[in-house]
């Protein structure tokens, strides 16, 4: 008989990425004809880092690799690159998940923000070595308060819509694993 706990992780290991197909169609979408003059959130990252905080065993390192790898492709981005730079930070987060379990809300976003601003930093670093091309400073810092500003968002709807909240002491094992 399939244990209801494991029943659970791989609805939300299914659920996850019909969440991003939404999130990648609701951004392919030609909604506007001119450019815009904002880069907005990255809400696929921010849903991730919230859920790998969360529920740890929801997001594990390959489903992560896979989303973000087709989001390179459909993006147009190097193929590969952010993709691993998100699994490191996402990697980085997962490692501190026990930690920030009980720690305030404010310190997790700070962690949040120092993270992303890493992926920022190590994405256009890679970008300029390989000669790329990076974007301009000015977008990517706009795209990074962006995506910082939309993280407690994207928490919220995690917690109230999708039930994705941080595990109460009874629902973790002896050594303080999320069950």
């Amino acid at each position: 008989m399939v244990n209801a706990g494991v029943l659970r992780i791989w609805f939300y290991r299914l659920l996850f990425p019909c969440i991003v197909a939404v999130l990648i169609f609701a951004r392919l979408l030609p909604l506007q004809t001119t450019p815009s003059r904002w880069a907005g959130p990255d809400l696929i990252l921010c849903l991730t880092l919230a859920w790998v905080l969360r529920r740890p065993a929801f997001v594990p390192a390959w489903l992560i690799a896979f989303v973000f790898l087709a989001c390179d492709f459909l993006f147009h981005r190097p193929p590969g690159l952010f993709a691993s730079i998100a699994v490191l930070g996402a990697e980085f987060l997962r490692g501190r998940a026990t930690l920030m379990r009980d720690a305030s809300f404010p310190a997790e976003w700070f962690l949040v923000a120092a993270v992303l601003l890493a992926m920022l930093l190590a994405n256009r670093a890679v970008l300029t070595l390989t000669l790329a091309g990076p974007p301009p400073p000015g977008l990517s810092l706009m795209q990074f308060a962006a995506t910082v500003l939309a993280y407690p968002a994207v928490v919220l709807v995690s917690r109230v819509v999708f039930r994705v909240g941080k595990p109460s002491p009874h629902e973790t094992d002896r050594l303080g694993g999320a069950t």
